[in-house]
């Protein structure tokens, strides 16, 4: 819902973070925008692991959280 200040959305809402969009947790050269931030960053990901949770790379984040939901009957 555009809601997480992601440096992707920031610099959409035209806020001077100048040209660099790179991931600040994990440091790759790869956009930080909420997909990467909570899939398929090497910082998150160790933390899901530690929650026992895994995701596809194949879905889109809204089917994610429900297949999450899903899974632990929430």
């Amino acid at each position: 819902s555009d809601r997480l200040n992601t440096r992707n959305m920031l610099k959409r809402r035209h806020y001077n973070i100048g040209t660099n969009l790179d991931c600040l947790l994990c440091g790759q050269h790869i956009e930080e925008i909420v997909e990467h931030l909570f899939f398929h960053c090497t910082f998150s990901q160790p933390c899901w692991r530690i929650l026992n949770i895994t995701w596809s790379d194949h879905e889109h984040r809204l089917q994610l959280l429900e297949r999450l939901k899903e899974r632990h009957n929430h």
